[in-house]
């Protein structure tokens, strides 16, 4: 079983023995110099990893190896201290470390069916459609104390039989981080994102009065994160975070500031049971450059420009356990003006998630909504008018079935639901969906 197992890593047994060997050697004639005691030090650790390996007998279980330690315990080296060690074990742990840079990507190519795919308030009209949807990653593997990964995603859809408004939509979403971890639980993370979404939407009113609009936005995101580790399971997060958005039709263009802390909470067993809390705060400044501030009366103010504090608290639970894992996230959100309070309001949401996976099969479910409260705003007419309030629903399940490494069969239902007693703000979406995925991976090729 070993001579197999190191053949799949294209290890070749005598060359392990043969590298134990020459690290012993190379070890006891290195302690004079603090290069080779490092050297040492780490060749004792890569040399006992390789040994648990070869001296296991035929027909027995090989240990799982600890990979992940032994990256980070030959990340920590400086390119001397690497070069004393034997030239053997050094090809010997590239071979089971593999190479530097890691990629991976995900296709699903999907046939859809929706009942409004404009959501519409008063006109609902079902299509058919094509989708085509990528998920990609690249990954350096930790080099010293930094670790880099990037990943762009993709979501394409074709109307089989397109409206005079819309023939189709797309997203696509890129994301850069680099992470810094000097010591055990200390991180510091710096990202950069861009996003590009071009959709449209029936934003009508009544029947008579139809307003069906085009909304391309494009925009970017920039900032850090960092975690300090406190006592026992404890850890505090502290971030910030710089973002613009620009909206090709309409005068929505905004810029954004952000700051956050959260506290957290995790505790593991092994590594199919965790148990993760999370307490969060957020909050947002954001100046809108191309748009007035409002009168209490709803009336625009000419020459002055429309800025909002948004506060967020964010409570989210997370639980592995086996083959199952689910979470629950509550927010609250106030959204404040800084001007007469027109566009206040405050809104609580909630979102359920369930998981049942297994090598063949994998089950995911999720609910979620809000409640959206305004303070100043009122709808309709008359002497004491209501105000204005909305919800929102959303359920969405998905069934997959896994054929092998590389290819995998999925299906997905979901309904989107809006209630509002503003006009043009109450719709209902649902929609269908057959695919397969193809799954490309370092050990899937």
């Amino acid at each position: 079983m070993a001579v197999a197992v190191l053949a799949a890593l294209g290890i070749p047994a005598s060359g392990i023995a043969a590298s134990v060997a020459a690290t012993a050697t190379a070890t006891a004639a290195a302690t004079a110099a603090a290069t080779a005691t490092a050297a040492a030090a780490t060749a004792a650790t890569a040399a006992a990893t390789v040994a648990t390996v070869a001296t296991v007998p035929a027909g027995e279980t090989v240990p799982p190896l600890d990979l992940a330690g032994l990256a980070a315990t030959l990340a920590s080296l400086t390119p001397e201290q690497w070069a004393a060690l034997p030239p053997e074990l050094r090809e010997e742990l590239q071979a089971i470390l593999g190479p530097a840079w890691v990629w991976g990507a995900t296709v699903r190519l999907s046939a859809e069916w929706r009942d409004n795919v404009l959501l519409s308030p008063v006109s609902s009209t079902a299509r058919a459609l094509g989708r085509a949807q990528l998920e990609s990653y690249l990954w350096r593997r930790p080099a010293g104390a930094w670790e880099w990964l990037g990943f762009l995603n993709g979501d394409v859809a074709r109307l089989v039989e397109r409206l005079p408004e819309l023939a189709g939509e797309q997203e696509w979403f890129g994301h850069l981080e680099g992470r810094w971890t000097p010591r055990p639980g200390w991180k510091a993370v710096v990202t950069a994102q861009a996003y590009f979404q071009d959709q449209v939407l029936d934003l009508s009113a009544t029947e008579t009065e139809r307003f069906v609009a085009r909304m391309r936005v494009k925009g970017g995101r920039a900032g850090a994160d960092l975690t300090v580790p406190l006592r026992g399971a404890w850890a505090w997060v502290a971030g910030g975070r710089a973002h613009r958005s620009d909206y090709v039709e309409f005068a929505e263009d905004f810029t954004e500031g952000e700051g956050s802390a959260a506290l957290r909470w995790r505790v593991q067993r092994g590594e199919e049971r965790s148990l993760e809390t999370t307490l969060g705060w957020t909050e947002r400044r954001r100046t809108h450059p191309d748009r007035n501030q409002y009168t209490a009366g709803g009336r625009p103010l000419p020459g002055t420009r429309l800025r909002f504090r948004i506060e967020e608290a964010r409570l989210e639970t997370k639980v592995v356990r086996g083959a199952w894992s689910g979470g629950v996230v509550l927010t609250t959100l106030l959204n404040r003006d800084l001007a007469s309070g027109y566009f206040d309001y405050a809104e609580r949401g909630v979102r359920l998630t369930l998981e049942r996976a297994t090598p063949r099969w994998r089950v995911t479910a999720e609910a979620g909504g809000t409640q959206s409260r305004y303070d100043v705003q009122t709808v309709g007419i008359g002497f004491d008018p209501p105000l204005r309030r909305r919800d929102y629903r959303e359920l969405c399940l998905r069934v997959e079935r896994v054929l092998n490494p590389r290819w995998t069969l999925f299906a997905d239902a979901g309904e989107e639901r809006s209630r509002e007693n503003e006009a043009g703000g109450t719709y209902r979406a649902r929609m269908l969906a057959l695919g397969v995925a193809r799954v490309w991976e370092p050990s899937s090729p």
